[in-house]
C-alpha cells in the first residue's frame, strides 16, 4: 500500500513548502516539504522537485508500516500513520502506544494515542505546541474516518458522559464534600467583602437557618421524592380499604351467629353463612397478607425518607457558621 494524495495533502499542510533551504531548529537543513536527506545550504528547489522528495521521503515509511503493522489497515489509516511518522520519525514510531494499540487490535486507542505526540523541546522545557495539537487532531481524525462513508454510525443517541471532563464529580463524591469549608470561612473572617455578596451570604443563611428550623422531618423535599412518595399514599389507601373489607366480614359473621332469624330475613340465610365460614381461612390468609406487605412498605419508605431529611438537615447546618 502507498500513501494517497490526501495522506501527502496532509503532510503538505502542515509540513509547508520551502523552495530555499532552511536550516531547521533540529539542527540540520531542510527543503521543500521538510525534505533533509539531501538538502544542504543555498539549496533551491521547485515546487514539482518538492514534490518528488515528499514521495520519496514517503516510500521508506511506507516499507515501515508494512514491516511493523500486524493488523490490516485501510487507506485512510495508513495515510494518517505516515504523515504522523513523517513528523515524529521512524524510532519513535517503533516504541509508540500508537503502534502497541493498532497491533493489540485497539482501534479506537491508537487513534487516542495520536494525541500524546503534541509536545516538543523547546530547550530544556517540553512544550506543548499549537500547531502539533492541530496536525495530531487532523491524523486522528482521518485515521477514524471511515473509507466507506455507508458505514459511518450516528451518534445522535450516545451523548457524551459528563465524566469527560476532567474536574467532574459523581453524586456520591459531591455529597461527600462539605457545603462550606469552616476553617476557611473562619481565617476569611477578617476579610472585607463588598455590600452585595454580604447581602448574597445573608440570604443564603437566612434560607438555611429556615430550612433547619424546628423538626427535620418537616422539611420541604423534591418534587421527584413527592411523586416516589405517591406510592405511600397508594398503599395506605389500599391497605385501609383491605381492612375495611376484613371488618365488614366479620360483622357480617357475627351478625348471623348473633341474630339468625334477622340475618335470614335479609339474605344471609344459613348455606351462606356456612360457604363464608368455609372461605374464611382464605380470605383472612388473603386480606391478613395485602394488609401486611402494604404496612411493611409504608414504614420502609417513610423511614427512608425520614433519614434522607436528617441528612439533608445536617448538611444545611454547616452553612451556619459561628464567627
Amino acid at each position: 500500500m502507498r500513501a494517497s494524495e490526501t495522506g501527502l495533502n496532509l503532510i503538505k499542510g502542515y509540513e509547508g513548502l520551502r523552495l530555499h533551504a532552511h536550516y531547521a531548529p533540529s539542527e540540520q537543513w531542510s527543503v521543500g516539504y521538510g525534505h533533509t536527506a539531501s538538502a544542504r545550504h543555498g539549496m533551491q528547489v521547485s515546487e514539482q522537485q518538492a514534490d518528488q522528495f515528499l514521495r520519496m521521503d514517503s516510500e521508506p515509511i511506507e516499507r515501515l508500516i508494512e514491516e511493523v503493522v500486524m493488523a490490516p489497515l485501510n487507506q485512510n489509516e495508513f495515510d494518517a500513520l505516515v504523515s504522523l511518522i513523517f513528523n515524529i520519525g521512524e524510532d519513535n514510531f517503533r516504541r509508540s502506544t500508537v503502534l502497541k494499540k493498532l497491533n493489540e487490535g485497539d482501534r479506537l486507542g491508537a487513534a487516542q494515542a495520536f494525541e500524546m505526540w503534541n509536545k516538543s523541546r523547546i530547550g530544556d522545557e517540553l512544550v506543548v505546541l499549537d500547531g502539533l495539537v492541530r496536525r495530531r487532531a487532523a491524523e486522528k481524525s482521518l485515521f477514524l474516518m471511515p473509507v466507506n462513508s455507508d458505514i459511518v454510525v450516528p451518534t445522535s443517541d450516545a451523548s457524551p458522559a459528563p465524566e469527560c471532563e476532567v474536574g467532574y464529580l459523581s453524586d456520591e463524591e459531591l455529597k461527600a464534600v462539605p457545603l462550606i469549608d469552616l476553617e476557611e470561612a473562619r481565617e476569611s473572617a477578617g476579610e472585607v467583602i463588598s455590600e452585595e455578596e454580604q447581602a448574597g451570604r445573608m440570604r443564603a443563611l437566612f434560607a438555611a437557618s429556615q430550612a433547619i428550623t424546628g423538626d427535620p422531618s418537616k422539611m420541604i423535599i423534591s418534587k421527584e421524592e413527592e411523586r416516589a412518595d405517591f406510592g405511600v399514599t397508594v398503599g395506605a389507601v389500599l391497605a385501609g380499604m383491605l381492612g375495611f373489607a376484613m371488618a365488614a366480614l366479620g360483622a357480617v359473621i357475627l351478625f348471623g351467629m348473633e341474630w339468625p332469624g334477622l340475618a335470614a330475613a335479609v339474605g344471609l340465610t344459613e348455606d351462606r353463612l356456612i360457604h363464608i365460614f368455609d372461605d374464611l381461612p382464605l380470605w383472612m390468609a388473603g386480606v391478613g397478607a395485602a394488609i401486611t406487605y402494604f404496612v411493611f412498605y409504608i414504614v420502609v419508605k417513610r423511614g427512608v425518607r425520614h433519614d434522607l431529611k436528617r441528612q439533608r438537615a445536617r448538611e444545611l447546618a454547616r452553612l451556619k457558621v459561628v464567627k
